[in-house]
């Protein structure tokens, strides 16, 4: 019993968040699959969803969703491998003269998760919770992980209204976002267990 209430400590501390604020069909499996490799990820398809193709647009990339079977919910899934920008940033280092800053890509993820937040929520940058250390890496084997919270925008919103956004980091692996879309918050609460951990590092 104490194992299942610590597996969703992080769910029921986003929906207590949620409570208090507001009371061309192209699937890329195969992209999807390449980058869950690079980034060390497992994918675990929820039930009750189908894949459905992706919104042109360019606020935020994607590259696979799932929409619920009866409601009008989605999720999309971005992945963001830090192989490259780490040999980028280890070249840099390499032949740094004076005056020169690089940064680690280990180091932008909240700042990535913050200007992800503005784009798709057409400029709204909302407080940033940032998940329990050891509850991040129980459920998500990672070394961080942080939640935003928006009315989104019309680009990449379409026919919702909110999104929660989770992003998840492993320290010179990948980042990675899972967007919950719906056009109501009781979505959130029956719904989105059943897709919260569907993405998670090895």
């Amino acid at each position: 019993m104490a194992k299942k209430m610590k597996s969703n400590k992080l769910l029921l501390f986003i929906v207590g968040i949620i409570t208090f604020i507001s009371y061309s069909f192209s699937v890329k499996a195969d992209q999807f699959n390449e980058l869950l490799t690079r980034g060390d990820l497992i994918f675990t398809q929820p039930e009750n969803f189908t894949s459905v193709g992706i919104v042109d647009q360019n606020n935020m990339q994607y590259e696979y969703a799932l929409k619920h079977n009866s409601k009008n919910f989605e999720v999309r899934y971005a992945i963001r491998p830090l192989d490259e920008l780490i040999k980028t940033y280890d070249k840099k280092e390499k032949n740094k003269k004076e005056g020169d800053i690089n940064i680690h890509p280990n180091t932008l993820y909240k700042t990535l998760l913050q200007s992800t937040t503005m784009n798709i929520s057409g400029g709204y940058l909302p407080e940033m919770v940032v998940f329990d250390s050891l509850a991040v890496r129980q459920e998500f084997n990672a070394d961080w992980g942080a939640t935003t919270y928006v009315e989104v925008g019309n680009a990449f919103g379409a026919n919702y209204k909110y999104c929660i956004t989770v992003a998840i980091h492993k320290n010179n692996v990948a980042d990675a976002y899972l967007f919950f879309l719906s056009d109501n918050t009781e979505n959130f609460d029956d719904i989105m267990l059943t897709a919260f951990h569907s993405l998670k590092f090895k």
